[in-house]
């Protein structure tokens, strides 16, 4: 049963984040990060490179531990409740890691079997035809491409069915249309009930994510809806990502030298 410090379940926000800042030394990577998000929400989490993105997923998943600050699951701290986190929550990194002795099928295996699921075969079957790895399925990972491992990892990650998907630089190792291929099928995740987080510097062009965090050195400078983040930053036509962060540092530096 999860340690339950602060709130039941039942009040909870399905993940909240509460001043959460971390320190190499001296230097924040993270600032006093705060958000919540709910059921069914795609939530581009962007920035610049540095910005802090991967720590603040590394964080919310339990890898790295906050030097201040708190992450809850449906009101349970991540901290005093590791075994409850990863049955909610999947962390795909970057740079994912494989065993070189197994195909990509025997990865899926192994995931299965380390949850004790049972008929695990059709639904593994399903997600690799649906990210393009079928015909592959019987190689080892180191013979594929960047962007094929990152979709196997993310097939291995979404056969236990979190239902809070964090995604670091999905986009990063695709093509055009493989990355837009992946959006859609983000969105029919999303459309499912699940969470997902993802870190981006970039997004496809169709890309319309419910919701932006928009990061810059260690902080979350913006959050919000397309339509409420094109109203404040008085944004015009389409709403592109460059323009979006863009609008947002120069805000963030006004407001500084303002203060």
């Amino acid at each position: 049963m999860p340690t339950d410090d602060n709130q039941t379940s039942s009040d909870a926000p399905l993940l909240a984040v509460n001043g959460v800042t971390y320190r190499y030394g001296s230097l924040n990577a993270l600032t006093n990060a705060t958000f919540t998000a709910e059921a069914g929400q795609l939530i581009a989490l962007v920035g610049r490179n540095g910005a802090g993105k991967s720590t603040l997923l590394k964080c919310i998943a339990g890898w790295t531990q906050p030097s201040d600050g708190e992450i809850q699951i449906h009101g349970y701290p991540v901290a005093k409740n590791e075994r409850y986190v990863r049955e909610h929550l999947i962390l795909v990194p970057d740079t994912p890691p494989f065993y070189d002795e197994l195909t990509a099928w025997e990865h899926l295996q192994f995931v299965a079997q380390a949850h004790g699921w049972h008929g695990w075969e059709d639904d593994a079957e399903d997600l690799l035809s649906r990210y393009g790895l079928a015909s592959n399925k019987n190689a080892f990972p180191f013979t594929y491409s960047r962007g094929m491992r990152y979709k196997l990892a993310l097939c291995m990650g979404l056969l236990v069915e979190p239902e809070i998907l964090l995604l670091d630089e999905p986009l990063g190792p695709l093509d055009p249309v493989s990355a837009d291929e992946l959006w859609i099928q983000l969105n029919r995740h999303r459309n499912e009930g699940m969470t997902i987080l993802l870190s981006s510097h970039q997004l496809p062009q169709e890309a319309h994510p419910d919701r932006y965090l928009i990061m810059e050195q260690g902080e979350i400078i913006a959050d919000g809806t397309p339509d409420s983040l094109r109203a404040a930053f008085s944004l015009n036509g389409s709403l592109s990502l460059d323009g979006l962060l863009r609008s947002a540092i120069q805000a963030r530096r006004s407001e500084t030298a303002h203060a």
